[in-house]
C-alpha cells in the first residue's frame, strides 16, 4: 500500500524547499572531501590553505542550496569519515564583513560551553554578560577590555577542542555580498588565519564575477563549478527513489515514470523536483490512491508543464520581457552552436546594431551579458574539443527555457540563425508574454 500521507505531504514541499532526497553530484562531493584532508594536512605542516575558495555556480534550480545542505547533513551523520568537516553556515548579505562576525559564528557551531567565557561588563549599568573567545567554562568577574574574538584567538583553543576537524564555509547566495567583503574574502582564500577554514561559496551565474570584483583574481583550476543539469541516469534514479520512498508499485504501470519525468524536465533538478510533485498529486486523488496504473497522464504532464511555465516567468525580469525580441535572438544564436563569451558578446552587439531589437538604454554589452547570466540563461562550461583541448563555452543550461524564451519573443527555432538576424522584426500580440 502506498504511502499517501507521504505522498501529499511529498507534493506540497515548494521549489525551494529540500526534497527528502539527494541524488547525483558524486563528484562535487569527492572534491569536498578531498578539500577536507588537504587543509588538514596543510594546517598539520604550519602551512596556509592557499586558494582555498570553492565556487557552485549554476542558474537558478540548479541545485546549488541542496548541495550545501546535503554537505551539511552528511557531515551531521559523520558520513566523511574520519576527517568530518564542522559545517558553518553564513547568511551572504550578512556575512563576510568582518572578522568578528565570522568568528563567532564558527564559535557558535562548535558550541558556546566548548568555545566562550563569560565576562561581566565592567560597567554596571551594562546589564549582560559578554561573550568572550577563550577557555572553556564560565569566568566570572569584571573585565575593562573582553578577549576580541579574532582567528587568533579561536585557533588557540581550536586545536584543543577539535583538532581534526576541517571547517566548511558555506555561504549561499554569494553574487548578494556586500561591498565590505573584500578584505575578508581575500583573508579566507589565502588561509592567513591559520585555521582549516575552506569557504564553499554557491551563487547564480555572475557569482564568479562578483568574487573576482571583491578581489579573488585567481581562482584556480578545478576549484570552480559550473552546475548544470543531472545526468539522465541520476533524474531517473530520483523518480525511483521518490516512488520507493513512498512504497508506490510500479509494476503494471502505463509507462516508463523515471525516463519520461527526466526527459521532460531536461533533469533540471527544480523542473525535476515539480514533475514529481506533479505525480505525487495524481497518486493522492482518492480515486488513484497510489496506484501508477490509474494514473491520468495527461493530468500529470499539464501539472507538471504549468509548474514549469511559472518557473519561466518568474525567473523573466521586466527588463527582459520589455526586450524580449531582443532576448529572443540572442538566445537563438547560443542554442545552435558552442559559443565563448567573446563571440556571444559579438552576437548581442551584432543583434543591437544590425537589427531594431536594441539594447535598454541604460545597459552595454557586457551588462546585458551579465544580466542573462544572472537570470540563468546563459552559463559557461567546460567543454573538450575533437583535439582534446578544454575551452570555455555558452550555453543556455535548460534546452525548454531556450525554447520557452523564443517562442515568446516571436522566434520560430527552426529559424537559421544567420536568416533571422536579417529579419524583419515580428510583433509578440501575447500580452501574457514572459
Amino acid at each position: 500500500m502506498a504511502d499517501i500521507a507521504g505522498l501529499r505531504a511529498f507534493s506540497e514541499i515548494q521549489e525551494r524547499d529540500e526534497a527528502p532526497f539527494f541524488t547525483g553530484r558524486d563528484a562535487y562531493i569527492t572534491h569536498i572531501q578531498k578539500a577536507c584532508a588537504n587543509a588538514l594536512t596543510k594546517i598539520t605542516y604550519r602551512q596556509s590553505i592557499t586558494s582555498a575558495t570553492r565556487l557552485f555556480y549554476g542558474a537558478p534550480g540548479a541545485g546549488k542550496t541542496s548541495l550545501l545542505n546535503e554537505i551539511a547533513k552528511r557531515s551531521a551523520r559523520r558520513d566523511f569519515g574520519d576527517i568530518n568537516p564542522l559545517v558553518v553556515r553564513l547568511a551572504s548579505e550578512k556575512s563576510l564583513n568582518n572578522e568578528d562576525d565570522i568568528v563567532l559564528q564558527i564559535a557558535e557551531t562548535l558550541g558556546k560551553d566548548r568555545v566562550f567565557r563569560t565576562t561581566v561588563h565592567s560597567d554596571t549599568s551594562v546589564n549582560a554578560a559578554i561573550p568572550a573567545i577563550g577557555s572553556g567554562g564560565v569566568t566570572k568577574g569584571h573585565v575593562q577590555d573582553p578577549p576580541a574574538a579574532t582567528f587568533f584567538n579561536l585557533k588557540h583553543i581550536y586545536k584543543d577542542i577539535v583538532p581534526k576537524c576541517p571547517i566548511l564555509l558555506c555561504i549561499d547566495e554569494i553574487q548578494n555580498i556586500g561591498p565590505k567583503a573584500s578584505e575578508m574574502m581575500s583573508l579566507l582564500h589565502q588561509g592567513e588565519h591559520g585555521l582549516p577554514i575552506i569557504p564553499i561559496y554557491a551563487g547564480l551565474g555572475n557569482s564568479l564575477n562578483v568574487m573576482m570584483d571583491h578581489g579573488i583574481s585567481r581562482p584556480v583550476d578545478g576549484y570552480i563549478h559550473s552546475v548544470g543539469a543531472l545526468a539522465k541516469d541520476e533524474a531517473r534514479t530520483a523518480v525511483t527513489e521518490m516512488l520507493t520512498r513512498f512504497e508506490v508499485d510500479q509494476n503494471g504501470a502505463m509507462i516508463d515514470w523515471p525516463d519520461t519525468l527526466a526527459e521532460r524536465s531536461d533533469s533540471w533538478p527544480q523542473h525535476l523536483h515539480n514533475a514529481m510533485r506533479a505525480l505525487a498529486l495524481e497518486l493522492i486523488r482518492p480515486e488513484v490512491n497510489g496506484n501508477l496504473k490509474q494514473v491520468d497522464t495527461a493530468a500529470v504532464f499539464n501539472q507538471e508543464e504549468r509548474m514549469r511555465m511559472r518557473a519561466y516567468r518568474w525567473r523573466v525580469s521586466e527588463m527582459l520581457s520589455d526586450h524580449r525580441e531582443l532576448t529572443a535572438q540572442v538566445m537563438h544564436h547560443v542554442v545552435t552552436s558552442d559559443l565563448t563569451r567573446p563571440e556571444v558578446k559579438t552576437i548581442i552587439e551584432d543583434v543591437h546594431e544590425k537589427t531594431p531589437h536594441k539594447l535598454p538604454a541604460n545597459m552595454t554589452v557586457d551588462s546585458f551579458f551579465d544580466h542573462l547570466a544572472h537570470r540563468g540563461l546563459l552559463q559557461e562550461f567546460d567543454q573538450q574539443d575533437a583535439d582534446g583541448k578544454i575551452r570555455d563555452v555558452i550555453r543556455c543550461p535548460i534546452p525548454s527555457l531556450a525554447t520557452y524564451i523564443m517562442e515568446r519573443g516571436g522566434v520560430d527555432p527552426s529559424y537559421d540563425p544567420v536568416v533571422l538576424a536579417s529579419k524583419p522584426p515580428t510583433k509578440n500580440n501575447d500580452e501574457n508574454a514572459f
